[in-house]
């Protein structure tokens, strides 16, 4: 089994519950998404450098295993991300990397990996991962691919550590992932509101968010970028 791998590195986790962790991170090549890229709005993706399925290098099983080992000597939190990490050959290798280090590190402190999704690909029958499961707003133009059926899925798993994270454009995007969180009984999950980088102010969506009430939400900045800018591997 091989697929092909942007990168894997020794980081600390940016965004959502996982914000600060040390983290080691694999990103996977390859995504069908371009979020952002709408008649008036520019690509915000900020791993453009992935979204190709032939960047990278290809890599199998037992390769990634031991540069996961080799980065995190004391386990710590693994992130699986683009990428896509559920698109295409990635799928299959994000399936055995999540049972491979769950029986590995079944007694550690973080002995399931996150899987950072697009919210296009299904997560039906992961059962050894945690989800961020990122659902596309219309500011991205990309709102058309997502699959709902995955709300269906994490209200099922009721995992205290699956989160939904909504990358805020405007105050339209907001109003429609209040409307979504509703719509699919939501408010059990951990809610991620982010801001488009360089885009929306920070601070209004903070105010949004405060003057929301729902239960269990936050904002996240991206801590890596505010710590070390645009660069890779951090």
């Amino acid at each position: 089994m091989e697929t092909r791998v942007t990168e894997v590195f020794y980081s600390i986790s940016g965004e959502g519950i996982s914000q600060g962790i040390p983290t080691v991170f694999v990103r996977m090549a390859g995504c069908g998404l371009r979020c952002g890229k709408t008649e008036n709005g520019k690509l915000w993706c900020d791993t453009e450098y992935s979204l190709s399925p032939n960047s990278g290098e290809l890599l199998d099983l037992h390769t990634l295993l031991k540069k996961i080992e080799s980065l995190s000597p004391q386990p710590t939190q693994v992130i699986l991300t683009g990428g896509e990490p559920l698109e295409g050959k990635n799928r299959d290798m994000t399936i055995s990397l999540g049972i491979q280090l769950a029986e590995r590190r079944k007694k550690d402190e973080f002995p399931l990996p996150r899987i950072e999704t697009n919210g296009k690909e299904s997560i039906r029958a992961i059962d050894h991962a945690v989800f961020t499961l990122d659902y596309k707003l219309p500011g991205s133009g990309m709102e058309k691919h997502m699959n709902r059926e995955n709300f269906d899925i994490l209200n099922h798993r009721k995992n205290p550590l699956d989160e939904i994270k909504f990358v805020v454009r405007n105050h339209q995007d907001f109003t429609r992932a209040i409307e979504i969180i509703s719509e699919w009984k939501l408010e059990d999950c951990n809610l991620i509101f982010s801001p488009v980088y360089g885009e929306m102010d920070a601070a209004e969506l903070a105010e949004w968010v405060k003057s929301s009430h729902l239960k269990n939400s936050r904002l996240s900045l991206q801590l890596h970028k505010i710590l070390w800018g645009n660069q890779r591997g951090v």
